[in-house]
């Protein structure tokens, strides 16, 4: 099989649309399937009070946005319904392992990027990954937040990984 495009989830509204910084991580993986055509795409996200809160869940919101511009139903695999980095990679676990998958692209923004490659290459060290950085269009003041909180999930990424590697350990 060629290379799964594995789309991280970002936040959306509360009437499903989905936010800016959700968009520019769709529009990247988009651009990133049309040159890889043959790819399956791997939607992340489910439900949680900070980024979900409707009835849908978000990988089908970014499914369906994706499909709107062309990318056909079938290109999909299951959504991972994960409410955050670390369960995006776990739960993205079975789903390519069931699609025999060797490679993945990882799309999500800039800021949260490096985050995303420390866990899932840790979690899946099978599986040969590279990233796509999608911009994303946010005031430098917001931005620089965005920055600041990936700093301390990283610190928690790591725990959780060192807790992956030696789980018989407290």
């Amino acid at each position: 099989m060629s290379s799964v495009i594995i789309l991280l989830g970002a936040p959306n509204n509360s009437d499903g649309s989905l936010t800016a910084i959700a968009k520019s991580r769709c529009d990247k993986a988009y651009q990133v399937f049309l040159q890889q055509p043959y790819s399956k795409l791997l939607c992340t996200g489910g439900f949680g009070a900070h980024f979900n809160t409707t009835n849908t869940a978000h990988g089908d919101l970014t499914k369906a946005y994706l499909i709107k511009p062309g990318v056909p139903e079938n290109a999909f695999l299951p959504v991972a319904l994960s409410r955050f980095t670390f369960e995006d990679a776990t739960l993205a676990e079975p789903i390519l392992a069931s699609a025999e998958a060797k490679k993945a692209i990882l799309v999500s923004s800039e800021f949260h990027i490096a985050r995303v490659y420390y866990v899932f290459s840790h979690v899946l060290p099978h599986i040969e990954f590279s990233c796509e950085a999608a911009i994303t269009p946010l005031p430098e003041a917001e931005l620089e937040q965005l920055v600041a909180h990936e700093k301390h999930a990283m610190e928690r990424e790591r725990s959780n990984v060192e807790k992956l590697k030696s789980p018989h350990t407290h």
